[in-house]
């Protein structure tokens, strides 16, 4: 049996919340209710939707700001759609909330069917893109199991103290057949750390992380022998990118670290420094 889908409605007004909660939930939908942003946010700790219609004016936290805190603190809901539910949204509104990060606007009272197909739609196209990078995600795989056929396997450092936030990455990397060894951002300071068994090195960006970088533009340049990566908090500051590029940085990723991004340098690595990104993997 196919799991129901779970949208999260978040709306002050008791009869509009309930009515919202009935429509959906006859469609097949399973809905998850709020009175304002700050109940919003213990639902998302709770549990991930699958989307999320919300009232922009409320007590407490309104949509605007709930909007905000979800694209600044919940970079896992990316993807999952936010839309607003308001009873007059003016062209400043729209244009506001587009900036912001909202995927679309339903205006009250509520057109039933036309919520449900907005849903329904936004979904759809969420699905999409899902397939989408499952598509190119084995794309990526199977050219990793070719390349690997005649060579051992590929070398990796993971560089971090957020042991849990790497450790997905670190998964998937071991699925690949890679040889991947996590250390500690202290064993950057001083010879605590030693690339030279390692051919592509992850570092998850922090001030530790940046000095060692700093550091390493200053070493002759053959003593930088694995491919380095830096994996970056989302919309990082232009000058700070600008200064870790300096330093000899192969790549900046940034957050969330998507398998795709992470097994392209793998991909590159192996097909050699000169490969082009589009040609090297076909996608």
């Amino acid at each position: 049996m196919q799991q129901k889908l779970k949208i999260l409605c978040v709306e002050d007004e008791p009869n509009l919340l309930e009515d919202l909660t009935e429509e959906l939930e006859e469609a097949g939908y399973l809905a998850e209710t709020a009175m304002n942003g700050i109940e919003a946010i213990k639902c998302l700790q709770a549990g991930r939707p699958d989307l999320i219609l919300c009232d922009m004016m409320m007590p407490e936290l309104d949509g605007p700001g709930l909007l905000q805190h979800v694209r600044r603190e919940y970079r896992e809901l990316d993807t999952v759609p936010f839309i607003f539910l308001t009873a007059k949204a003016t062209r400043e509104d729209i244009i506001a909330g587009k900036r912001m990060g909202v995927d679309d606007y339903l205006t009250k009272p509520i057109d039933y069917d036309l919520l449900l197909a907005t849903v329904e739609s936004r979904l759809r196209e969420v699905k999409r893109i899902e397939d989408m990078n499952r598509a190119r995600l084995q794309v990526i795989e199977n050219q990793l199991l070719g390349l690997k056929v005649n060579r051992g396997a590929v070398r990796v450092a993971m560089v971090s103290n957020n042991i849990q936030l790497v450790a997905p990455i670190n998964t998937a990397l071991l699925d690949l057949g890679c040889e991947v060894r996590t250390v500690r951002e202290d064993a950057l300071k001083g010879n605590g750390f030693s690339p030279q068994q390692d051919e592509i090195v992850f570092l998850v960006y922090s001030q530790p992380v940046h000095f060692y970088l700093e550091d390493l533009k200053e070493r002759r340049a053959d003593e930088k022998v694995a491919k380095y990566v830096v994996l970056a908090a989302p919309n990082m500051h232009g000058g700070i990118r600008e200064a870790i590029m300096d330093c000899g940085i192969d790549e900046i990723i940034e957050y969330p670290y998507k398998p795709v991004d992470i097994f392209k340098q793998i991909v590159l690595h192996l097909r050699g420094p000169h490969a082009d990104v589009k040609t090297a993997l076909l996608i």
